[in-house]
């Protein structure tokens, strides 16, 4: 990981009006729930601010400061009208260099919601010129699965983007427009597109990830992962007899139609040729596992009694197709 200089080394202490801070632009941690806050007030009431806020001079204002460390503390500050602050005052950084070193500040603390790893993220991209997973992953000290998972966030309309962004804030239970809503929309439309071609000819990415959005907002919806059906559903076609142009109708009318779900056309085209093809895959194993028993006396009654019964299902099943 790409380390930020040792700022705090030639630190120097001093009480600031809150007044005279302002908050830092490249703040990963961009969003703040208010229960939290009122908790930190109470606690800033009763026992005052413990650990200083660090922050350095304000390059756009003389005799201000920006705020690197401590911005929750400074809000509740300013709600509770302090007069000063405790502070550690340290050399200002580059623009780089602050960024990263607020990734590594907070990055410790607690998981951020993805948006706001995303949108960071995206200035570091800019700023530094790098685009690589790894080198994003070792610079900000994000894992690489959620450096992978922001940039599929990154990727969408910049709309949907707002819409997320406008409710991070929010308890998950009140988001609507979540990271992970659009993640599994992200792939849906990925997957469509790539295994149905007259799909991805006639709708445009954005006009589809607003249409699958707007089902969440009408609350049409089981669950975001209902999305995932659709992955099953372009597998299932593969080997079934159903017509393509009714296949093609279904995925407009899941477009087109907020009411119509991912697991209505599931159910209504593919749901069985689905569960044939993993029962194909299931004996296939089950015949690979019989066929590697060397010897029938090693079986326990149990297995024996239970292949007997598979036995007369099967018979059962068979007889009746003659």
């Amino acid at each position: 990981m790409t380390q930020p200089p040792d700022l705090l080394s030639t630190s120097y202490q001093a009480e600031i009006d809150p007044g005279r801070i302002r908050p830092n632009p490249d703040n990963p941690r961009r969003y703040f729930n208010e229960d939290r806050l009122d908790l930190l007030r109470t606690s800033i009431q009763e026992i005052g601010i413990l650990v200083p806020l660090i922050v350095y001079a304000d390059p756009q204002s003389d005799g201000d400061f920006v705020l690197m460390d401590g911005e929750r503390r400074w809000r509740c500050s300013s709600d509770l009208g302090l007069e000063t602050v405790p502070t550690n005052v340290i050399p200002a950084p580059d623009p780089l260099d602050n960024l990263l070193r607020m990734f590594n500040i907070h990055n410790v603390r607690e998981d951020w919601p993805l948006i706001s790893v995303a949108l960071s993220l995206r200035e570091v991209m800019k700023i530094s010129g790098e685009t690589g997973e790894k080198r994003l992953s070792e610079m900000t000290g994000v894992t690489r699965s959620s450096v992978r998972r922001a940039r599929r966030l990154l990727s969408l309309p910049e709309p949907e983007i707002d819409l997320i962004r406008d409710e991070a804030h929010l308890d998950r239970t009140e988001q609507v427009h979540r990271e992970d809503l659009y993640l599994e929309i992200e792939a849906a439309e990925s997957v469509l597109r790539s295994a149905v071609p007259s799909f991805g000819a006639k709708h445009t990415r954005p006009e589809v990830i607003r249409a699958f959005a707007a089902k969440a907002e009408a609350k049409t919806l089981r669950a975001v992962t209902d999305f995932r059906l659709l992955g099953r559903l372009t597998k299932a076609l593969e080997s079934s007899d159903a017509s393509s142009d009714l296949i093609e109708y279904a995925l407009d009318e899941l477009v087109t139609d907020v009411n119509v779900t991912p697991q209505e056309v599931f159910d209504n085209f593919a749901a069985e040729g689905y569960r044939q093809q993993t029962l194909l895959r299931k004996a296939e194993v089950l015949q690979g596992d019989l066929n590697g028993i060397e010897d029938a006396a090693t079986l326990s009654p149990a297995l024996v009694a239970e292949l007997r019964r598979l036995n007369a299902v099967l018979s059962q099943l068979l007889d009746s197709l003659a």
